[in-house]
């Protein structure tokens, strides 16, 4: 009786190990604190889980992907994303982070589709970032249309994430960066100016305002 006991004690505390060590790679995947290894990891381990959701394995892809954008190893995270949207299709989000890969990749034509697509897929009043819709997805299709030297076309989608988001002080500095190619001093000085005034540790816009020989 004795050894059934230790077995069942046994067997019970490697069934609570097994689900603390589900929950860590829970934690590690999904969780905002996780550094880029730990969250790669803990995603692989939900997308090779037998006992995950489709959406789940989804995401996990997705936030699988964002980790190896962040280490610099696009490829990897190209191959993420297409695995996400090949489960989620009509995933706004993976769009957008789809699309910052291949923007750093220097892949603009197919960054600007992706952000497109992004923009398409989510009503501006819907966001998983509150009430800003595709703030986010203008701003960086924003950057592309810079990289592609198409200024006119980046100042109209940093006017829309403005719009959208009008403490969005990254946009703002953006908006200013363009103005300043286009040759709109004052423009950009007055958006170099509010990008300051909502987050003073915007250091593009400090160099711009210099550049355009203006005190910070």
């Amino acid at each position: 009786m004795r050894g059934i006991l230790i077995g069942l004690g046994l067997a019970l505390a490697a069934t609570a190990a097994s689900a603390q060590t589900q929950q860590q790679q829970h934690d590690w995947c999904f969780g905002p604190t996780a550094t880029d290894d730990q969250t790669i990891d803990g995603c692989t381990a939900v997308i090779q889980s037998e006992q995950e959701s489709q959406a789940n394995k989804a995401a996990a892809y997705d936030n699988r992907g964002f980790a190896y954008r962040q280490k610099g190893q696009y490829d990897q995270a190209i191959a993420d994303e297409n695995q996400s949207l090949a489960m989620e299709p009509n995933s706004s989000n993976t769009y957008n982070n789809r699309g910052e890969d291949y923007d750093d990749k220097g892949l603009y034509d197919a960054a600007i589709a992706d952000y497109t697509r992004s923009i398409a897929l989510k009503p501006n009043t819907d966001s998983a970032y509150g009430n800003s819709g595709n703030a986010f997805a203008y701003n960086n299709r924003g950057l592309a249309y810079v990289h592609k030297g198409l200024y006119a076309q980046a100042v109209v989608d940093y006017s829309q994430a403005i719009a959208l988001k009008p403490d969005y002080a990254k946009a703002f500095e953006n908006r200013g960066g363009a103005y300043e190619k286009q040759g709109s001093r004052d423009q950009a000085i007055a958006d170099y100016r509010t990008a300051l005034r909502l987050d003073p540790n915007r250091q593009n816009a400090k160099s711009g305002l210099t550049r355009l020989g203006v005190t910070p």
